[in-house]
């Protein structure tokens, strides 16, 4: 279900291959994927708050995560600006994203870890899929 809702959202399941299409693929990709360790961050540095607890480096790995993911955004806005559509597309997705990964992180962290595998799966699959649309012409 996700996989199909990322295909139609990014417009990969539509018309011909593109490297337009490849970027904007990528780009979409990688503004979901910095949300994951942006929520986890925030929220458990909110509870090392609230126990006056150390964290033991959670926190910090969370957020260079979402740094990192935030990088691979710049690096591929290097090669395409997205426009006024496409950033509303973003805007509303991690808007969606966000809140739903919010709510699944205060009820289970373990399952939102495993989905972040499951997301991390889905990109190199993805950047495969591309490079393969490439190699082919």
């Amino acid at each position: 279900m996700m996989r199909f809702n990322f295909d139609w959202m990014s417009g990969w399941s539509f018309g011909k291959k593109t490297i337009n299409k490849a970027l904007i693929r990528c780009i979409y990709l990688e503004t979901v994927a910095g949300v994951p360790g942006s929520v986890a961050g925030m929220l458990r540095h909110l509870q090392s708050l609230r126990r006056v607890e150390r964290d033991h480096g959670w926190i910090h790995t969370l957020l260079e995560e979402a740094e990192n993911e935030r990088m691979h955004l710049l690096t591929f806005t290097t090669l395409m600006k997205p426009g006024p559509m496409f950033r509303s597309m973003i805007w509303l997705t991690q808007g969606v994203y966000f809140n739903f990964f919010w709510v699944a992180y205060l009820i289970s962290p373990s399952f939102c870890h495993r989905l972040v595998g499951y997301l991390e799966e889905t990109a190199t699959a993805s950047y495969t899929k591309v490079l393969e649309c490439i190699d082919s012409g």
